[in-house]
């Protein structure tokens, strides 16, 4: 009996490490890094560095066996430092952190994301979101793809019913990709929606569109990007990796303070971008927006006078 145990224990660890050879030898490792610095004030400074590692595994189409045809997964961790501390509160050093799963089969996808934010990130489960999904693909061709779903979110949603905090909410799940050689957009719904819109995506100038939502706090929490790119490289495969861009834009940042106060910078800017496609720097002014401090139900705004930013970020795949 015990023979027989452990020839399918040996035949059970041999089959899994052929399956972790075969993994592995299709597997893309993507480390990723990023700076940012953001001017509060004239004397005060939010500089962000953060890193993420990315896997990505990819089935061959002539591969028949049952693994999943994707699997992908991140970890990222950043931190927002404020050089002198803020108004009322002595935390100058924030952290962020971010996991990510998915795996698909056939026409099928799971999702799970895990983010925790905070100057004590592990002070309480308040600091924390989670979201698993699941969606199917109905359409998939050569210019469009739509995939719907659904799943569901636990985090502090502030909702209270017959006096019990409601921490878990169904959400709807919506993927939409379309492309031609005048348009290619990228539409996507997981717990906040995000639209991605490029005119002439085949010309040397383009017009390129993000749109997102940070949060429910309308319009503050609405983060757009409006950009002219140019990819003076003609030549195939290059044409796609060397971009010059000018734009506009009004983003977002977050700070939880704890699990009672946060702060938010939402502020306008004009920006050049220089892209390699492994390494990025940005660079513009901030000029104007609103602070928002919410502390126990409460919210307090003011302006937000601006100061210059830039952002480099490099990548580097195995």
């Amino acid at each position: 009996m015990i023979k027989i145990i452990l020839k399918k224990l040996s035949a059970a660890l041999f089959l899994s490490t052929v399956v972790l050879f075969n993994l592995c030898a299709e597997l893309n490792i993507i480390p990723m890094a990023e700076f940012g610095a953001l001017q509060l004030k004239d004397d005060n400074y939010l500089f962000s560095p953060s890193g993420t590692l990315l896997f990505k595994y990819q089935k061959d189409e002539e591969d028949s066996s049952n693994m999943p045809d994707v699997i992908a997964a991140s970890l990222s961790y950043g931190q927002d430092i404020i050089s002198k501390s803020l108004e009322d509160f002595e935390e100058k050093q924030f952290h962020s952190m971010d996991v990510f799963g998915k795996i698909g089969f056939g026409r099928n996808t799971f999702l799970l994301k895990v983010t925790g934010r905070g100057a004590h990130p592990f002070e309480s489960y308040k600091n924390y979101e989670g979201l698993l999904f699941y969606n199917r693909e109905l359409i998939k061709n050569d210019s469009m793809t739509l995939a719907v779903g659904g799943g569901l979110a636990a985090t502090d949603t502030g909702i209270v019913i017959g006096g019990i905090d409601i921490f878990v909410v169904p959400l709807p799940m919506v993927y939409f990709a379309y492309k031609n050689q005048f348009i290619k957009t990228e539409m996507e719904w997981t717990g906040l929606p995000m639209i991605n819109l490029m005119l002439f995506p085949e010309n040397m100038f383009r017009i390129c569109l993000i749109a997102a939502l940070a949060g429910f706090d309308l319009p503050v929490d609405l983060q757009w990007d409006c950009a002219l790119s140019c990819y003076p490289v003609k030549k195939e495969p290059f044409n796609e990796l060397v971009s010059v861009s000018a734009g506009v834009a009004s983003n977002v940042k977050k700070l939880r303070i704890n699990t009672e106060n946060s702060l938010k910078y939402q502020y306008y800017c004009v920006y050049g971008e220089l892209s390699i496609t492994a390494l990025t720097i940005r660079g513009g002014y901030s000029f104007g927006g609103k602070q928002i401090l919410r502390t126990k139900g409460d919210k307090f705004s003011k302006d937000y006078d601006g100061g210059f930013y830039a952002t480099i970020s490099g990548m580097y795949k195995f």
